[in-house]
């Protein structure tokens, strides 16, 4: 029976376990698809079945059993960037979901491009410890043994967790600065600086940001961006006047994460490139750009 597991934090608790395991688990249908689970049997707060309505609270563990058709092992090639006994960080690809019932995952993937853990406590299956929108490609970290999927989750319940996106934003974005608007009516924050600003015919200017979110609200860093007035390149959820390059994708990667390994306590960074497609867009909108000039002359 496939199984979902993940820890509460602050940025999603004290609320109702509906409400919970959807901010947690991304492909969850709906409240009502928890609340049948929870009076199956199927739904466990620090490994007690509990009622619909029950409260979670941060630093609590869900766990989430799945009919056998929610979800299977996979042939999917992953790029795992790093990997021991414990956890792995493997790169998701855009427009793959992180968990749940659908037939192609991210964790439905992780068996066949993780080895094994020698660990007495070994997780029968790993895990995403985290999760990335699904059109969000970039780093996520998976749980190998219970002991590592304990700690990280205290550990992103705590936001010792830091986390480093890349995007490209439309128009013209100078310097750096730090976004406090809640999210979803809870408080969320978002720090961000400008990387690169290259001239685009379509929008006049486009800007690449690192970004750093200080808290986990789902769609944070696209909500944030577009209060900016300057939403994320491809975002068809959050800019007004409808999104530019229809079809190109979200211009958004989660590229560096740094924490303390949850284990050995050693300082951990895991670091990505920059996705191929975020430099050849620049080089297109400079070659255009560059046409248009000329012809102007």
């Amino acid at each position: 029976m496939p199984r979902l597991v993940g820890t509460a934090t602050a940025d999603h608790a004290p609320e109702r376990l509906d409400r919970v395991a959807l901010a947690l688990f991304d492909v969850l249908a709906s409240k009502s698809q928890v609340r049948k689970l929870a009076r199956k049997g199927r739904v466990r707060v620090n490994g007690e079945p509990v009622e619909p309505m029950t409260t979670v609270h941060p630093g609590d563990e869900l766990v989430l059993d799945l009919p056998d058709h929610a979800g299977h092992q996979i042939a999917l090639p992953l790029r795992v960037v790093f990997e021991d006994a414990h956890l792995a960080v493997v790169y998701k690809p855009a427009g793959l979901v992180t968990s749940g019932n659908r037939a192609k995952t991210l964790q439905a993937a992780l068996l066949a491009n993780l080895q094994p853990s020698p660990q007495p406590d070994a997780m029968a299956r790993p895990h995403p410890v985290h999760r990335l929108d699904a059109r969000t490609q970039g780093l996520v970290i998976c749980a190998k043994t219970h002991a590592a999927n304990v700690a990280l989750g205290r550990a992103f319940q705590q936001r010792r967790v830091e986390k480093r996106y890349r995007a490209l934003l439309r128009g013209r974005l100078d310097g750096e600065g730090l976004v406090e608007e809640p999210v979803d009516g809870r408080d969320a924050a978002s720090r961000w600086r400008t990387v690169e600003i290259t001239p685009a015919p379509m929008t006049g200017f486009a800007t690449t940001v690192d970004l750093w979110p200080r808290t986990g609200r789902k769609h944070q860093l696209r909500q944030h961006a577009a209060l900016l007035g300057h939403p994320v390149l491809g975002d068809d959820l959050y800019t007004p006047e409808g999104p530019l390059l229809r079809g190109a994708g979200l211009f958004l990667a989660a590229l560096e994460l740094r924490l303390r390994h949850p284990i050995t306590g050693d300082p951990l960074q895991v670091e990505a490139d920059e996705p191929a497609r975020f430099e050849a867009f620049r080089a297109r909108a400079r070659r255009r750009m560059a046409r248009m000039q000329q012809g102007e002359g």
